[in-house]
């Protein structure tokens, strides 16, 4: 006898889980209890713990005012118990960690489902966050999604108008939409679940790049034709890793890429900048209070197209300034002295191959 599929969380009122209480994690959070749904966040820094219970705030976010229901939390069990929808939000670096803390504690919920909402792509292994959480805990596979999309949590923490994008199984998908979508946060929906998960993680390259280009002093023609070309590599990779070239025209891909190379509120362009500046990576990290994500997915973006045999010139440069001390100036000449070639025949050839746009 075929097994039923475990019933889809309730778009109201529902008991919900968010791992992770950085400031996205938190924003989230707030927004899902100001639906009405029961929510906990499991944070694993104890002082972080004890300034979001006392303060119902964080210190790197001081817009925020975390809604009076919302529980925090450093017990992991106490978290997850009886939940029906778990929010992944820890940094890239601490997914895996945190996945097999929760299946080696037997502590996934039966019959939840899961959302990630990390951007990044897990170094050496070149796994995707969703593959991470299906591999530590079997009870999730086939039954996650993803959300991503232009989405700083400094403006969705004070209600500023903000889009973003979810993927996975058709229902869950749409589900999601309902559980997430407010009058100020709205939530498309997409079946390209691979697209949409690239999207977010690759775009934090470039915001680098961008930084880079502020950091050396350069003018607005030059983040504009740096972007364009960001987005025609951004499709070339994400195709070759199974996703739709369409996707990266969309919220996950051009919408992230937009908001990450121009915002102030960017950790990844402020890091660029400083390496522009002539900084090492380790001195630019070192005046981070939030993690740059872009930093660790460089070293995957460039693994990965290594591995499809795929030339970058944006995420090669970016790459050797970060792991190789490559001097920007440098890197920007190397970028302007390649052979001319046309604008989209990369892209048009990998359509004409029958791939999938």
């Amino acid at each position: 006898m075929k097994k039923k599929s475990p019933d889809l969380p309730s778009p109201e009122n529902e008991r919900i889980a968010v791992i992770g209480g950085g400031s996205w994690g938190a924003t989230l959070a707030n927004l899902l209890a100001q639906k009405g749904h029961a929510v906990s966040v499991w944070e694993f820094l104890p002082e972080t713990v004890k300034h979001l219970r006392e303060t119902r705030t964080l210190k790197v976010l001081p817009q925020l005012r975390l809604h009076p229901s919302v529980e925090v939390t450093h017990d992991l069990p106490a978290a997850l118990r009886e939940k029906r929808l778990v929010v992944m939000a820890v940094p890239s670096a601490h997914v895996r960690a945190t996945c097999r803390a929760i299946q080696e504690g037997n502590v996934f919920p039966p019959n939840a489902w899961a959302v990630s909402v990390t951007k990044g792509i897990e170094n050496d292994s070149l796994k995707r966050m969703s593959e991470i959480i299906a591999e530590e805990i079997p009870a999730a596979k086939n039954r996650i999604a993803v959300l991503s999309g232009p989405s700083h949590a400094e403006e969705v923490a004070k209600s500023v108008p903000t889009a973003v994008v979810v993927a996975g199984p058709d229902r869950f998908a749409e589900r999601v939409q309902k559980i997430f979508n407010t009058d100020t946060f709205r939530v498309y929906s997409s079946t390209d679940f691979i697209g949409v998960e690239l999207g977010g993680a690759i775009k934090n390259i470039y915001a680098i790049a961008t930084g880079i280009c502020d950091g050396l002093g350069l003018g607005d023609n030059t983040k504009a034709a740096l972007m364009t070309r960001s987005l025609n590599e951004m499709i070339r990779l994400g195709m070759a890793c199974g996703a739709r070239g369409l996707t990266f025209f969309g919220l996950s891909g051009m919408g992230d890429l937009i908001v990450t190379c121009g915002s102030r509120h960017s950790r990844n362009r402020f890091i660029g900048e400083k390496i522009g500046r002539g900084e090492s990576l380790k001195q630019a990290l070192s005046e981070m209070t939030m993690v740059a994500e872009g930093v660790p997915t460089a070293k995957s973006a460039y693994q990965l197209a290594q591995r499809f045999h795929l030339e970058l010139p944006i995420v090669n440069e970016v790459y050797r300034c970060l792991y190789e001390d490559k001097p920007a100036r440098r890197a920007l000449q190397d970028l302007l002295t390649r052979p001319v070639a046309g604008e989209m025949w990369q892209v048009e050839n990998l359509f004409k191959k029958g791939m999938t746009l």
